[in-house]
């Protein structure tokens, strides 16, 4: 009893959408120099007020020595950047209308709103800000009811003294400290030129002997946060948003979720479709073992993923041979896959026994969607995911126009032989392939959506703005949607063909015509008439000819007698031959 080999290689080419591998760098980074519109930077975060190990989710600000350079720092929740810096009108501070819209200031008098960032003394003279808080960021703390106001979270908001050599201070630091001094009495400002810590605000400032500055604003709340500088002079500051969970980024982390989920789901129906395959072991067929091979690699590859995220996220960076191995496996696996799907559908084994050039063809397609998978991983190996721009449509194209070829192909090579099926009346075959061809439709529609929409994702994220609402959305775009559309296509495939009691329904090999009568030919010639065994293969009615299926006579000629047999022991017709068996005729004396 066979499985038809379209329905064995179906399974195992039930990548229907292509898992896409991204390996992007650890934890966000970004630099912070002096320039228009070069001092702001952004990314997601998750918020920890702090665990039992006292891991906490930090924003992480390193300024080297430099020249003597005063810079102004802010640290904010993307939602409140409304309210960094306070809208003037008409020498008085403007209603929170104002607020946010004119990020420029304006020019002229009368009526005119300008935006004041800086608490300077213009500031200070119309009571904006007081002396201690000069140079720092201006934050508009108040509503227009003299409220204070409700922040998504803690802004943190300083001015920093640099000096060339040795260690310096800041506006808050030094505030800090002299409160500390005015309550004990101790004036001693000697701690200017110390390594020292200092914890203000939401935040603690680090000195290092070598004039090195650390700043670290605490995260509590999840959230998109940005860091932004300006000085008249020229500096350098390194800017991590480090996460409490490791080194991943906020944004790429829950792919480690997603493979581990995956893996357990794979292992979960191995273990089910191990226990149906026992139940009816002498009923099972070949190509289901296959498949529960396939659900194991499955297994074993979403843990490889899984393994290569979590060590990822402890050392904080990739193992590159093993991101290269993983990346071959997964394009070689689905070429395989759209390989084996594409023969299958051109009637490979079920209406061809060879295809000629075409398999070359078929050969040299799946290579080429083997070398544009690997481009496809490899780019975005050495790319920073954090930058999606339109250098990542390079890596996807090629990807895409495979896959469009070998859907195409495929879908057209499917039509063909669903009407040379419907033409010999096979319907257990047809009603396989229409099953496929449903299938491969609705993935078909999914992969394109896919495409699109990431498109639209890709260019949507340039924006800061969208960005600060699609960054907890990155992992799903990479690698959610694409394992998810997998599991799901290779869920159903499994369906059809899981272990049952009737599996010889789809062990049988068809003859043209009804299915029930084929299925009942089938038992009825499993036998000769003597009840032995029949020698040979079943043949398709169409391949008889009229003279074969005549019952024929054979003579046995003896000394004084002749028997005539009657190779066809069901025949009723009582006027050839009364009875079955031999007739006896006497012989006249010579």
């Amino acid at each position: 009893m066979r499985m038809p080999r379209s329905a064995r290689a179906a399974a195992l080419a039930c990548l229907l959408a292509a898992a896409f591998c991204v390996r992007p760098a650890a934890a966000d980074s970004s630099y912070l120099t002096h320039g228009e519109d070069e001092g702001f930077r952004c990314a997601g975060i998750f918020g920890s007020p702090g665990d039992r190990s006292g891991r906490r989710s930090t924003i992480e600000i390193t300024i080297p020595p430099v020249p003597p350079s005063n810079i102004a720092l802010a640290v904010f929740a993307y939602p409140d950047r409304r309210w960094i810096g306070i809208p003037v009108k008409d020498g008085a501070k403007a209603p929170d209308k104002y607020a946010g819209e004119s990020e420029a200031p304006g020019g002229g008098a009368g009526g005119t709103v300008q935006r004041v960032a800086l608490c300077t003394d213009e500031a200070v003279a119309i009571g904006l800000c007081s002396k201690a808080d000069h140079g720092r960021p201006l934050i508009n703390t108040r509503d227009d009811s003299g409220q204070p106001r409700a922040f998504t979270a803690p802004i943190y908001s300083d001015y920093l003294m640099l000096n060339r050599s040795g260690t310096g201070y800041t506006r808050l630091e030094y505030t800090t400290r002299l409160a500390g001094a005015n309550a004990t009495g101790d004036h001693d400002e000697s701690w200017m030129h110390k390594a020292r810590a200092t914890i203000v605000d939401s935040a603690t400032l680090e000195w290092s002997a070598d004039g090195t500055l650390a700043v670290k604003y605490y995260v509590n709340a999840t959230g998109y946060y940005c860091v932004d500088a300006a000085s008249t002079g020229d500096f350098t500051a390194h800017v991590q948003w480090l996460n409490a969970h490791g080194q991943l980024s906020a944004a790429e982390y829950p792919k480690m979720h997603v493979y581990l989920a995956l893996m357990i789901a794979y292992i979960a129906i191995a273990a089910v479709w191990a226990f149906m395959s026992w139940r009816v072991w002498s009923e099972i067929l070949p190509v289901q073992c296959q498949l529960f091979g396939l659900i194991c690699l499955l297994a074993v590859d979403m843990g490889m993923n899984f393994g290569f995220w979590k060590h990822y996220n402890s050392a904080g960076a990739p193992s590159m041979v093993y991101s290269v191995f993983t990346l071959v496996v997964d394009a070689g696996r689905n070429s395989l896959s759209f390989f084996m799907l594409l023969v299958v559908a051109l009637g490979w084994g079920v209406v061809h026994p060879s295809l000629g050039s075409k398999m070359i063809r078929c050969v040299m397609l799946a290579i080429v969607h083997f070398f544009a998978g690997c481009l496809y991983g490899g780019g975005l190996l050495f790319r920073d995911s954090r930058e999606p721009g339109p250098l990542g449509l390079l890596y996807v194209i090629p990807l895409s126009l495979s896959l469009a070829l070998f859907y195409i192909w495929t879908l057209s090579a499917i039509i063909a032989t669903t009407q040379l099926l419907t033409e010999r009346q096979q319907t257990f075959k047809l009603a396989m392939y229409n099953r496929l061809w449903h299938l491969l439709l609705v993935c078909l529609a999914l992969l394109v959506a896919f495409f699109i929409l990431n498109i639209v994702y890709t260019l949507s994220y340039m924006r800061l703005g969208m960005a600060a609402i699609l960054w907890r959305w990155v992992w799903f775009w990479t690698d959610g949607w694409p394992n998810l559309q997998y599991f799901l296509a290779l869920g159903t495939i499994l369906y059809w063909w899981r272990p049952t009691l009737k599996n010889y329904r789809y062990g049988l090999e068809e003859l043209a015509g009804n299915e029930d009568e084929a299925a009942e030919r089938e038992q009825t010639m499993a036998r000769d008439s003597f009840g032995n065994p029949r020698m040979g293969e079943n043949l398709e009615l169409d391949d008889m000819s009229a003279d074969a299926a005549k019952p024929a006579l054979t003579s046995i000629s003896g000394d004084d007698v002749q028997f005539v047999i009657n190779n066809d022991c069901d025949s009723d017709d009582d006027e050839d031959e009364p009875d079955v068996g031999a007739r006896r005729r006497a012989e006249p004396p010579a």
